[in-house]
C-alpha cells in the first residue's frame, strides 16, 4: 500500500542489517547510511555488557561498516579508541574502557568488542544515573583507524586524540584533521522490543563535502546548508524499524533530492571456526598444550567477538597438526 507521497513499502530501500551510499542532487555532498538489527543484536547481545560499553562497542561497529564501505579493496577496516594506558600500566584519569575495536570487511561484514572494567563502568553509571559515552568511559586517550589491505600490503594508520563524548565526534576530528574532509556523523545504538524480548538495535549516518573544483568551484556553503538538515536527524530515527535507510533520507533532504545508490548487505563477521582454532593450537607444542588444558584433558578457547565457546581435544589438535604438515 503506497502512503500518501506515493511511495510504496519497498520503494526507498527498505530493510536492515545493510549500507547504502547517497548523493544529493545538485550539491557537492556525498554520504553513506547503515542500519543494523540482527547484526548489532548478535554482536552485543553475545556478552553482558553494561549500556554504557554496548553503545560503544556499537558505536565503533557503525564507524567500520560506514568508513570501510567507501574503501574498494580485499582487506579491512579497523576502528579502535583506546584509554592513556602505557604499557598495561593504569594512569591518572584512565578510564573503566580500555580499548573498544571493531573490523569491517567488505562483503563478509563486521565484528566487534571492548575490553572494560565491569564494576568501574556500573559504578560510573549509578554516579551520573545514566549511560557515559566515550570520554568517560576511555578517559581521553586516542582513536585510530587502520586500513589492512590484506597479506603481503603495508597498513595505514591515522591517529589522533579523542575528542568529545562520542566516536561521532573523535571520527569527524579524525577526518578534519587527517584527511581534511569536513564531515558529520550521527551514530545511535539502542534496545526495543519486538513483541517477544528486547533486541539492539543501531544506526549511523555520514555526509562529507566533495572538494571544490573549477568546475564545482567553492562548495562550503553547499555543506553548510546540508549539514544544518542533517543535524536535524534524530537517534530514535535511525534505530526506528519502522524506517527503511531511504525514508530516513527522504526526510532529511527531499527538497534537495537525494538519490540513494546501491544498498549492501552488512552482516555480523566472526573468524573463528573450529578447524583454524584446531590449527592454531597444533603450532603449540606439548608442554604448553597440557598447560592450557583442563581437567578433562580438553583445552578451551572463547573468542572475544562472539563468545562462543570452542573444545577441543589432543587428538582433535594432533589431527589438525598432521593435516597441515
Amino acid at each position: 500500500m503506497a502512503d500518501e507521497n506515493g511511495f510504496g513499502p519497498d520503494d526507498l530501500g527498505a530493510g536492515d542489517d545493510c549500507v547504502a551510499s547517497f548523493q544529493l542532487e545538485g550539491r557537492p555532498v556525498r554520504g553513506r547510511v547503515v542500519r543494523l538489527a540482527e547484526t548489532a543484536d548478535l554482536l552485543l547481545g553475545a556478552h553482558d555488557y553494561p549500556v554504557s560499553v554496548a553503545r560503544l562497542v556499537g558505536e565503533a561497529a557503525l564507524l567500520a561498516v560506514l568508513i570501510g564501505d567507501s574503501l574498494k579493496f580485499d582487506g579491512k577496516l579497523i576502528i579502535q579508541a583506546s584509554g592513556p594506558s602505557s604499557h598495561g600500566k593504569q594512569v591518572e584519569g584512565e578510564g573503566p574502557v580500555a580499548f573498544v575495536v571493531a573490523d569491517f570487511v567488505p562483503g563478509e561484514g563486521v565484528r566487534g568488542y571492548a575490553k572494560y572494567d565491569a564494576e568501574r563502568v556500573r559504578t560510573l553509571e549509578a554516579a551520573t544515573g545514566s549511560a557515559v559515552g566515550a570520554q568517560m568511559l576511555l578517559g581521553g586517550g586516542h582513536f585510530a583507524m587502520t586500513v589492512d589491505p590484506g597479506p603481503g600490503m603495508e597498513r595505514y594508520q591515522g591517529v589522533t586524540a579523542i575528542e568529545g563524548e562520542s566516536l561521532a565526534e573523535a571520527a569527524e576530528h579524525y577526518f578534519a584533521q587527517s584527511e581534511q574532509v569536513p564531515s558529520r556523523l550521527k551514530l545511535a545504538v539502542g534496545r526495543y522490543h519486538d513483541g517477544t524480548k528486547e533486541r539492539w538495535r543501531a544506526g549511523g549516518a555520514l555526509i562529507q563535502r566533495i572538494a571544490a573544483d573549477e568546475t564545482r568551484g567553492e562548495t562550503d556553503g553547499d555543506f553548510d546548508h546540508a549539514r544544518a538538515l542533517f543535524d536535524t536527524l534524530g537517534d530514535d530515527e535511525l534505530i526506528d524499524p519502522t524506517l527503511s535507510v531511504g525514508r530516513v533520507l527522504y526526510r532529511l533532504f527531499h527538497e534537495e533530492g537525494v538519490r540513494l545508490e546501491d544498498v549492501r548487505p552488512a552482516p555480523r563477521r566472526c573468524a573463528c571456526t573450529q578447524e583454524r582454532l584446531a590449527e592454531l593450537l597444533a603450532r603449540f607444542n606439548t608442554s604448553d598444550r597440557e598447560h592450557m588444558s583442563d581437567e578433562t584433558g580438553e583445552v578451551v578457547m572463547t573468542c572475544e567477538y562472539c563468545n562462543q565457546e570452542w573444545r577441543f581435544s589432543a587428538a582433535e589438535i594432533d589431527q589438525a597438526g598432521k593435516a597441515n604438515d
